[in-house]
């Protein structure tokens, strides 16, 4: 099955100001997981934060996008969804389980002081890239050659086979006059980012992704 493509959860007005006006950026990183990132802050001509936001389109098939929001818009979606968690602590509860008490909703601010950013222009891309799930049986038979064929796929195309797929924008990419790159993007562990200025990392995912201009993205939504 072949679902609606996935769009990041972004105005074009957020989009827009991360592509010529941000001034400063702090990476919340998760000690002890391995490089994942839970949130990254940019300030631009507001405040802005990026996670990942989880969607589920069938049994066991989940794609990962980015949310990029300001503090206050994050806490109206906190807010919308309190009564959903509300419902799940309790049955939690009810079960017998231990479960620490629901943190009190309040505006998320960063953890400490936000750095410079690198850059001083830059262009902005989006990322999109294929997901699906596709049985064992239409792929080669080892390792090795799973990978091989899952990285001769052209950017955007899924395994022959697959029984679901969806193409999901998942990422960002800042990239700097002089050639430098910041990528954010979603994977790693569920709910969690990869960021990085490492140029061979950058370089592994645009294997696998489409490179959409933020102004010509914004266009289409």
């Amino acid at each position: 099955m072949e679902h609606e493509p996935i769009e990041l959860r972004a105005s074009p007005e957020a989009l827009m100001a991360l592509s010529k006006g941000v001034t400063s950026f702090r990476v919340e990183e998760l000690n002890g997981v391995g490089g994942d990132v839970g949130a990254v802050w940019f300030q631009a001509d507001q405040l802005y934060l990026v996670t990942v936001d989880i969607l589920g389109l069938a049994f066991k098939f989940e794609v990962f996008t980015l949310l990029v929001k300001t503090p206050a818009e994050m806490l109206a979606i906190a807010r919308a969804n309190a009564p959903q968690m509300e419902m799940a602590w309790a049955e939690i509860k009810q079960a017998g389980l231990p479960i620490p008490p629901m943190a009190l909703l309040a505006t998320p601010a960063p953890t400490g002081e936000l750095a410079q950013w690198p850059f001083r222009s830059w262009r902005l891309d989006v990322l999109k890239s294929m997901e699906f799930i596709v049985d064992p049986e239409y792929l080669p038979k080892t390792a090795d050659a799973v990978q091989e064929y899952l990285l001769s796929l052209p950017a955007g195309v899924a395994p022959a086979g697959s029984e679901h797929t969806c193409l999901t924008a998942s990422g960002l990419l800042f990239t700097s006059d002089d050639g430098r790159r910041f990528l954010v993007v979603a994977d790693g562990m569920p709910g969690m980012m990869r960021v990085t200025d490492q140029e061979d990392v950058v370089q592994s995912y645009l294997r696998q992704c489409i490179a959409v201009p933020a102004s010509e993205y914004v266009a289409k939504l």
